[in-house]
Order: C-alpha cells, then sequence, then structure tokens
C-alpha cells in the first residue's frame, strides 16, 4: 500500500514554481540601463540629421536649404521616437524584455501566465510606459508640440501636445510611486496591460 502511494507521488507532475517578482532596485537597474541605450538613440538621429545639414550646404560653405531644415527636424523627432518604440515592442512581444530588463535579469509576463500577446505588449507600452515618456525626450516631444502648433494653430492640438511634454515628467514619477505601494512591483503600465515583471530562474 505505502509503495502505491510512493509511485503515485513519484508520477504526479510536480507543481510549476511560481516565479519571483522583480525586487524594485531591479526595475530601476534595468529603467536606467534603457535610458542610457535611450540616449544613444536619441545621438544617433541627431548626428544624422546633422551630417543632412553639413552635406546639404556645401560642409557650410554654403546655407543649407529649407528641404534640409525640414529633413533635420523629421530626422531628429521622427527617428528617435518611431525607431525606439519599434525596438522595445519587438524585444517585448520576443523575449519580454527590454534590453535592460535583459541585462538585469528580469522580464516581463502575462498575470494569468500566458504568453504576451501583441495587444498585451502594444497597451503596455503606450499605456503611460516610462520608456516612451521619458525625461530624455521631453525635448523631443516640445519640438513636436511647437511644430505641430505652428502648423495646425489647433488649440486641441496644442493641449495634446503639451501633455506629452508633461508626460516626460509624470510618467516616471508615477510609474516609480505605484511600484513602491504595490505588493507586487506593478507600475502603472503593468496594471494596465495585467503584467507582471519577474527574475528570470537561472539555471
Amino acid at each position: 500500500m505505502k509503495q502505491a502511494v510512493a509511485e503515485r507521488a513519484r508520477a504526479a507532475p510536480s507543481p510549476a514554481a511560481t516565479p519571483t517578482v522583480a525586487r524594485l532596485n531591479a526595475r530601476i537597474s534595468a529603467y536606467l540601463a534603457d535610458s542610457i541605450i535611450l540616449l544613444a538613440f536619441i545621438l544617433a538621429f541627431f548626428v544624422i540629421g546633422g551630417a543632412v545639414l553639413l552635406f546639404s550646404s556645401d560642409l557650410g560653405s554654403n546655407d543649407a536649404p529649407d528641404a534640409a531644415f525640414s529633413a533635420f527636424l523629421a530626422i531628429l523627432l521622427g527617428g528617435p521616437l518611431l525607431s525606439w518604440s519599434a525596438f522595445n515592442l519587438a524585444l517585448m512581444r520576443w523575449r519580454g524584455q527590454s534590453l535592460g530588463m535583459y541585462i538585469v535579469g528580469i522580464r516581463t509576463v502575462a498575470e494569468g501566465g500566458a504568453p504576451l500577446a501583441t495587444r498585451i505588449v502594444l497597451l503596455r507600452w503606450f499605456g503611460l510606459h516610462p520608456l516612451l515618456f521619458h525625461p530624455f525626450l521631453l525635448p523631443i516631444w516640445a519640438l513636436l508640440a511647437l511644430y505641430s502648433v505652428s502648423v495646425t494653430l489647433s488649440q486641441i492640438v496644442f493641449v495634446i501636445t503639451v501633455a506629452l511634454v508633461l508626460l516626460c515628467v509624470v510618467a516616471p514619477a508615477a510609474s516609480l510611486l505605484a511600484m513602491a505601494v504595490d505588493p507586487n512591483r506593478r507600475a502603472l503600465h503593468d496594471r494596465l496591460a495585467g503584467t507582471l515583471v519577474v527574475h528570470i530562474d537561472q539555471p
């Protein structure tokens, strides 16, 4: 009898280990690492835009045409925002991590344990994610706001773009506060998308 019970116990599947919720210091470290990478993105597009201005002015011998200034603005404004978003969305959909999270050893999972669907990834990124509304991106959002208002002369556009600029200060602070008070260390975008950030089990 005892032998049969022991055999059934060995045959029964062992329960899956519960992942450990990422500590606050790990999430802050990942954010700082991602911030350095974001700064590299911004500087790269600034150099590319500056090169366009330089070569269009015959290496500074002449004034650059208006088209070159427009190209510079388009590269400076659109390049970092679009490439940074595409880079992080692809990594999050593929691995559940940003590059900073990979360096620190944490990852994002759905609260129910299911893989991150595209809808969850998009909701998490655009839901006040502090890497999209980052203080380093504040000048870019501000320039985009000024350009949009100058083109449209719309009060609604002005309010929306100013809100985007302010979110670059509010979103990181709000996310930090939310993680500090939440027992599962969920930021605002985690709550919105229904995700958790956990430590990766090392073999």
